[in-house]
């Protein structure tokens, strides 16, 4: 890494350095997941150097590290775009997506807590009346957080790790789908069910509900793409 092999900085320059591609890294990350950052929109250096008002060594750190996570793709002589992950790789990390909340679903059984039970259905009111008030990106932030949480509650650090690099590459295809039709209504109602078998203590109940709120949100997806297809 070239900033390590910089000897002119010194230790304190390296944290601070460190820290700045760290928040830049997330404040990116917010706009990609907002809407603001478009799939495909090209991600200019100096641009958004003189956006955060920093130099551009920091951005093209964050933008690396950004496509390490599967979010940025980097193209020879035209610089760094936002990744667009085709139908078919949204297909497959479904599939990976599918199998992970399969054991987190597992793991979780039977252990998920009073207060973290409390927790989730907060979330789920929550949702509800984003739903009322038309809110995709909203809602879409709160199932982000009813899904992590669960990731959490599962205690796998490697779990964890790997299932939110998968959301992170899905989540432009999971807003399209949440978005088409009643996909809000009944992704709030199958979370609902999730709580509900988790708390039942039985390991293939919260599994198959797990895995089957993936499996229909699959289906939301490719309702939404049919439905955009032929408009």
């Amino acid at each position: 890494m070239k900033l390590l092999e910089d000897t002119q900085h010194s230790p304190l320059e390296l944290v601070r350095q460190h820290s700045l591609t760290s928040a830049l890294k997330g404040e990116l990350e917010r706009l990609i997941f907002n809407g603001e950052i478009k799939a495909g929109e090209r991600l200019n250096e100096t641009v958004l150097a003189a956006r955060f008002r920093t130099s551009r060594g920091p951005v093209r750190e964050a933008l690396q590290a950004l496509g390490e996570q599967g979010l940025v793709s980097f193209t020879r002589n035209r610089g760094a775009f936002i990744r667009r992950v085709s139908a078919e790789e949204a297909l497959e990390l479904y599939g990976i997506r599918a199998a992970l909340e399969d054991q987190v679903g597992r793991q979780l059984a039977g252990r998920l807590s009073d207060e973290k039970a409390a927790t989730l259905t907060t979330l789920l009111h929550e949702m509800d009346r984003t739903i009322r008030g038309h809110q995709v990106g909203e809602y879409y932030r709160l199932n982000l957080r009813f899904h992590d949480l669960l990731v959490q509650y599962a205690g796998s650090a490697r779990l964890a790790e790997i299932y939110r690099r998968v959301i992170k590459e899905l989540h432009l295809f999971r807003l399209h789908g949440l978005a088409h039709g009643a996909g809000l209504e009944m992704s709030t109602t199958e979370h609902r069910a999730i709580v509900e078998a988790l708390q039942s203590g039985s390991a293939s109940r919260a599994s198959k509900a797990m895995r089957g709120h993936v499996e229909a949100a699959l289906r939301r997806l490719q309702a939404a793409l049919q439905a955009a297809a032929a408009a």
